[in-house]
């Protein structure tokens, strides 16, 4: 696989179940990587002791902070090469005629504004270099929807339809734009919330990390406007 050694990396999400999985790989292969998170996680990236992975707080849901985000990730870095959103959680339980607005809207601003407000701003530098890649986590259910989950399914459809549009967008840029499709990773909230599950056919984080760096290496460079299924033993 390529090296992306010396290149740029902002993980929103970076410090969560998933996400930190992420970060540390690109780390260990001497990237540059900014963790775009909340304050409260700031602690498990400390954690990772890594001189070349960088905080950046933010609350992914404002467009001001947003901006902001990025605009200091410029400031120090001065370039952006890859945008991995990491960003999402699920919702369900009731069927469509039961679901309460509130929870509709909270799942559409988790997974999908968040989405749009990532791929807004992180394709902003990588436009100005001419270049780049932005590798968003859809989910299965945003194609093999299942009932009693609608708000969850309608907002990862919508990152998927936000991959498609925005990679047609980027292409005279030379920037991809693609998302992954897991089912449920093997983290320790997935742990908490599933028990009894059979946890060893689900897909672990540091899997799902290879899959994400291949997205961002110049080897997925033919590579836009794909949902990539990472489904494990489902």
């Amino acid at each position: 696989m390529s090296s992306l050694s010396g290149r740029v990396i902002a993980v929103s999400g970076g410090a969560g179940g998933a996400g930190i999985a992420i970060t540390r790989l690109f780390a260990e292969h001497n990237e540059q990587v900014f963790v775009i998170d909340r304050e409260a996680a700031r602690g498990h990236v400390d954690a990772l002791g890594m001189a070349n992975v960088a905080f950046v707080a933010a609350n992914v849901f404002e467009e001001s902070s947003v901006h902001a985000a990025f605009e200091a990730i410029m400031a120090q870095s001065g370039r952006l090469d890859v945008l991995v959103n990491v960003v999402g959680g699920y919702a369900a339980g009731q069927p469509i005629h039961e679901l309460s607005g509130a929870t509709w809207d909270q799942q559409m601003e988790l997974n999908l504004r968040s989405a749009f407000l990532l791929s807004k701003y992180g394709a902003r530098p990588m436009i100005a270099q001419a270049g780049g890649r932005i590798i968003h986590f859809a989910a299965r259910a945003g194609r093999d929807t299942a009932a009693n989950a609608g708000a969850y399914a309608v907002s990862k459809a919508g990152v998927i339809a936000l991959v498609e549009v925005q990679s047609k967008e980027l292409l005279p840029h030379h920037i991809t734009v693609n998302a992954i499709l897991p089912s449920i990773i093997d983290t320790p909230a997935n742990r908490a919330a599933m028990p009894d599950a059979d946890i060893a056919r689900w897909p672990k984080p540091e899997q799902v990390a290879r899959v994400v760096r291949f997205l961002a290496s110049e080897d997925a460079a033919l590579i836009s406007g794909a949902s990539i299924p990472v489904y494990g033993q489902w």
